[in-house]
């Protein structure tokens, strides 16, 4: 679809300005007539391409969270729309943004509605995002509803920011862990294996074992890469495939421990993005729609279908949250009374707070457990190689001897 600059006459002969969007002239032409309106003359709007080295330049969650702040706070100031955005282009730091911004600004200027311009970025910003831009723009709250997304942006990073340090510490350790063996028997032991070979020594069974894997690893390296670049290829096939990602997104909800916090992060965003939805005015269904995307889990976003399903069949909220049975017991009582009450949003936020310190709490207990567990399987990997190492020198002055 192209944009279309419009000059056109009303019933009332005066002269009006503004922009359509359509696939070619003849249609822009038929879309201005159908507003009542005469057109003089149409343009189709060309545009500067974003040059292609560009894309390797993101906007970082960071960067999108301080802009939204700060746009929030130009427009309480009584900036327009406009202004705020050329000031926020003018001072970013991100050459990439800093040209989709002016981007944005040209389009409104040419008479573009705010959300839809911002819409041209999907990859920036979210459906939830336009989606509040909208009620921004039609409700006259605009500054309001930039607030609530930029708190909500802040709390979803930090969720997100828990959920990956929850898995990094044991990542990197299994990571030390397996470049240490892979040294031992790569460098070390084969200085050891010619040692015991000059002396034509006997060799023990642990260390002909450690041998013939270290000589796996010198010499057919190959094979392993091969097998590990395979596994990834499957995976990604398999993943890429709907049935295959929703069996996939399942089992990270069941692995254990590290499922838990999968599954408490999940939730807490879905119920931290569905509070500020509704704090906005809304609608659960629309709201269940759009919040789905956010949980980034397909299994989630599959029940969360079921859930928009049953309230289309007349189920309320909480109704049907029940019969998609997979939300926990206290979501479904929390959202009843918020719903008997009038105060669904604050009850969302109740949960979610409640949450979050549970992630908090559940990701500490699980590095204070995971760290000494982990130590201990090091600590047995290095002494089995450091005995397999060494069981042969106790034959060695005997065969000296001789």
């Amino acid at each position: 679809m192209s944009q279309f600059k419009y000059t056109a006459y009303d019933k009332k002969g005066k002269l009006v300005k503004g922009v359509v969007e359509a696939s070619k002239k003849e249609e822009a032409r038929k879309l201005v007539e159908n507003l009542g309106l005469y057109p003089l003359l149409i343009q189709e709007v060309k545009r500067k391409k974003i040059a292609l080295f560009d894309f390797a330049y993101k906007v970082k969650d960071e960067e999108l969270v301080l802009f939204t702040h700060e746009f929030a706070s130009l427009m309480s100031s009584g900036l327009t729309v406009i202004d705020a955005l050329q000031g926020l282009a003018d001072q970013s730091e991100n050459n990439y943004f800093k040209k989709v911004l002016l981007d944005i600004k040209t389009r409104i200027e040419e008479g573009s509605n705010i959300s839809d311009a911002f819409k041209k970025y999907p990859k920036i910003f979210s459906d939830i995002y336009i989606s509040l831009l909208k009620v921004g723009e039609a409700t006259g709250r605009l500054d309001a509803v930039l607030n609530g997304m930029a708190t909500y942006l802040e709390k979803d990073l930090d969720i997100r920011r828990k959920i990956a340090n929850g898995f990094a510490y044991p990542k990197f350790v299994v990571l030390v862990v397996t470049l240490v063996v892979i040294f031992m028997l790569t460098v070390v032991l084969p200085r050891f294996a010619s040692m015991f070979a000059s002396a034509s020594a006997q060799l023990p069974t642990p260390t002909l074992v450690l041998l013939n894997i270290s000589n796996f690893i010198r010499f057919k390296w190959y094979v392993i890469v091969g097998i590990i670049a395979l596994i990834y290829v499957l995976y990604k096939i398999i993943y890429s495939i709907p049935q295959g990602r929703l069996m996939i997104d399942r089992i990270k909800l069941r692995l254990p421990v590290f499922g838990r916090i999968t599954t408490l992060g999940t939730l807490t965003r879905f119920t931290s993005t569905f509070a500020l939805i509704i704090e906005s005015g809304i609608n659960i269904l629309e709201g269940v729609e759009i919040t789905s995307s956010v949980t980034g889990n397909a299994y989630v976003m599959n029940k969360l279908k079921q859930v928009e399903e049953n309230i289309k069949n007349g189920s309320n909220f909480s109704e049907a949250l029940t019969q998609s049975k997979f939300f926990p017991k206290i979501l479904i009582q929390i959202v009843s009374v918020g719903e008997k009450g009038g105060k669904l949003s604050d009850s969302l936020m109740t949960i979610t707070n409640l949450w979050e310190k549970t992630l908090d709490y559940t990701i500490k207990n699980l590095l204070a457990k995971i760290e000494p567990t982990l130590i201990i399987v090091l600590g047995v990997i290095v002494g089995f190689i450091a005995i397999a190492m060494y069981l042969p020198m106790f034959t060695l002055p005997t065969i000296i001897g001789k």
